[in-house]
C-alpha cells in the first residue's frame, strides 16, 4: 500500500507550512526502514514517519515516537551523527516522481572548537526520501551532491551508490504510473484535523486490517499443520497399541520352545512343536534367529514380551493426551473464525502456546553473516577508567563503525601493517584520552589483528576526523591523516581484564 504520488504531494505541502523551518532534535527508527523525526517547530513539537518499506512507502506525521530497537541499523546511528540538531529549511517533492527533498543544515560532526567563542561551522545537506514503488530508500548527501550514507533499501536503477559517488535520481516511471489518485476528500477533513493525519489513519487502519487478516491467515495454516501432524501421531500411536496387544503371543512363543531342547538342529530358521494351548495340541512352526540358540531365542521371545507389556500404560497415556490434543486443535480451529480484533488473536496465539497446542518456532541459528547482521557493526569492552571501546567485527563492519558510528572527536586506532579490526575509544568534547585508556584500546585493536602473535604490535592512532573512506576502496580500506603509533604487547592480564568487560550484545 503505497502513498500515491497525489498523496505525498498533498503531505508535502502541509510539511511546508507547519515544520519549516524546524529542528530535528532526534531520530526514531521503528524498523531499518521506517524511520520518525522528532521536529521542533515554534511553539510546538511534530513527529514525522517516513517508511521506506517494501509495498507500503508512507510520509505523514503521527502522533509519537515509535518502540526503539535495541540496536539501531548503521544508517539511522549515521544519521544521528549528521542530522542530530540539523534546521530544516525546505522541503520539496520531485515533478515527476514520489521522491521528496529536504534541505537541511546541520553542524559539522567532525567539529571541534578551539576557542570558546567559535562558531560551528554550517554544512548544507540534503535528506533524500525515495518511497518510489518496490524499491524505496533513504539517502543523505552532502553540499556537492555526493553520497554521505544510504539506507539499507533496494537501489531502483542502474546507478553508483557507494558514498562519496555523485546522487543521481532514479528513473522516472512510466507515463501510466502517473497516479493522481487520492484515498482522502479534502473536504472531509475536520477543522482541527490535518492532511497527513488523516491519511495517516486511513492508510494505517489498512494496515491494521492486513495485519489482523495475516495474523489469521497465519494461524489457521499452524493450526492446520498442527491438526495434520496430530491425527497422524494417534494413528501411530494405535498401530503401536495393536503390536503392544499382540504381547502374549511372544510370550506364548517362549513357553512353546521350551519344549522343543533336544530337537533343534544348529542353524535352524524354525522349529516345530506342538501347541499345548489349543485343543488336540496341534503341531505349529516358531520362527528362530538362526544365529542364535535356543536358549538365547527363548530368552530373545520373553524380552520382547516384557519390552511390549512395560510399554502398555505408557503408550496407553500417550494415546489418549495426543487425542486430547488433537480434539482440542480442532476447537480452537472453529474458535478462530469467530475472533476479529487484532488483539484478541494476538492474545489467542499466546493463548495457544501457553497450552501447548501451537508451539513457538525456536530461533534459528541461521548463518553466521545473518547472526552477525542481527547485531551492531562492533564489539564494545570497558576501558579500565571505564571508558568505552568499541571494535569492529569484520571488514565490512569496519566501515560502518568508521564512517557512520565514530564521531570525530573519538580516538581511531588499527595495528599497522596488520590486517584487523578498527577500534574507537569514546571521547568527549575536548577531552584527551588517558594514557591507560590509550594503551587498553591499542591492546584490542593489537589482539583483534592478524599481529596477535608477535611478541610487539605497532598500533596506529588518530581522531576519527582524520580517516576516510576512498571512493571504491576494499571493505575496511581506509585513509589516514597524520597520526601517530604506539607499541603494545596483545597478551597479559590487562588484555584479559579487557576481554572479561565485553558488553553481552545479544
Amino acid at each position: 500500500m503505497n502513498l500515491t504520488r497525489q498523496e505525498v504531494q498533498l503531505v508535502v505541502e502541509e510539511l511546508d507550512a507547519l515544520v519549516v523551518p524546524s529542528r530535528i532534535q532526534k531520530i526514531f527508527e521503528a524498523s531499518p526502514k521506517t524511520l520518525v523525526l522528532q521536529l521542533r517547530a515554534p511553539g510546538k513539537t511534530f513527529h514525522l514517519l517516513l517508511a521506506a518499506e517494501d509495498e507500503t512507502t508512507r510520509i505523514y506525521l503521527v502522533d509519537g515516537k515509535p518502540d526503539q530497537p535495541d540496536h539501531p541499523s548503521p544508517f539511522t546511528m549515521q544519521l544521528r551523527k549528521w542530522l542530530h540538531g540539523a534546521w530544516i529549511e525546505s522541503i520539496e517533492m520531485s515533478p515527476t516522481d514520489r521522491i521528496v527533498f529536504f534541505d537541511l543544515q546541520a553542524i559539522d560532526p567532525d567539529w571541534e572548537p578551539q576557542s570558546e567563542d567559535e562558531k560551528a561551522p554550517r554544512l548544507v545537506l540534503t535528506l533524500i526520501a525515495e518511497l518510489v514503488g518496490r524499491h524505496p530508500n533513504f539517502f543523505l548527501v552532502d553540499e556537492e551532491g555526493a553520497i554521505i550514507g544510504r539506507g539499507p533499501g533496494k537501489i531502483l536503477g542502474d546507478r553508483q551508490v557507494e558514498p562519496d559517488s555523485p546522487y543521481t535520481p532514479p528513473p522516472p516511471p512510466p507515463e501510466w504510473a502517473d497516479d493522481e489518485q487520492t484515498r482522502i476528500d479534502l473536504d472531509d477533513i475536520p477543522a482541527d484535523g490535518s492532511r497527513s493525519k488523516t491519511l495517516a489513519h486511513r492508510i494505517e487502519s489498512t494496515l491494521a486490517q492486513k495485519k489482523t487478516k495475516q495474523l489469521r491467515s497465519d494461524l489457521r495454516s499452524e493450526l492446520k499443520r498442527r491438526a495434520k501432524k496430530l491425527r497422524r501421531r494417534v494413528k501411530n500411536i494405535e498401530g503401536d497399541l495393536s503390536k503392544i496387544e499382540d504381547a502374549d503371543e511372544y510370550r506364548r512363543r517362549g513357553e512353546l520352545l521350551q519344549t522343543a531342547y533336544g530337537s533343534v538342529e544348529p542353524g535352524a530358521e524354525s522349529v516345530r512343536v506342538p501347541d499345548f494351548y489349543r485343543e488336540g495340541m496341534p503341531q505349529v512352526e516358531i520362527p528362530l534367529d538362526p544365529s542364535k540358540s535356543l536358549q538365547k531365542n527363548i530368552e530373545r521371545y520373553f524380552h520382547q514380551y516384557r519390552r511390549y507389556a512395560e510399554a502398555k500404560d505408557k503408550v496407553e497415556n500417550r494415546l489418549l493426551e495426543s487425542m486430547e490434543l488433537r480434539d482440542q486443535v480442532e476447537k480452537a480451529r472453529s474458535r478462530l473464525d469467530e475472533i476479529d480484533d487484532d488483539e484478541e488473536l494476538s492474545a489467542f496465539r499466546e493463548e495457544l502456546y501457553d497450552q501447548g497446542l501451537l508451539r513457538r518456532r525456536a530461533r534459528r541459528r541461521g548463518s553466521k553473516r545473518r547472526q552477525q547482521q542481527a547485531l551492531p557493526p562492533y564489539r564494545e569492552f570497558r576501558a579500565q577508567s571505564g571508558a568505552t571501546i568499541l571494535v569492529g567485527r569484520g571488514a565490512k563492519h569496519n566501515d560502518e563503525l568508521t564512517t557512520a558510528v565514530a564521531r570525530g572527536r573519538d580516538l581511531w586506532l588499527h595495528a599497522r601493517d596488520w590486517p584487523g579490526s578498527h577500534v574507537l575509544l569514546r571521547l568527549e568534547k575536548k577531552e584527551s584520552p588517558k594514557s591507560e585508556d590509550l594503551i587498553d584500546a591499542a591492546i584490542l585493536a593489537a589482539f583483534f589483528s592478524k599481529g596477535r602473535r608477535d611478541t610487539v604490535v605497532d598500533v596506529t592512532y588518530t581522531r576519527a576526523k582524520h580517516v576516510r573512506k576512498p571512493t571504491g576502496a576494499a571493505p575496511g580500506l581506509v585513509t589516514v591523516g597524520g597520526g601517530s603509533t604506539i607499541a603494545v604487547r596483545a597478551e597479559g592480564e590487562r588484555l584479559q581484564r579487557l576481554l572479561a568487560t565485553e558488553i553481552d550484545q545479544q
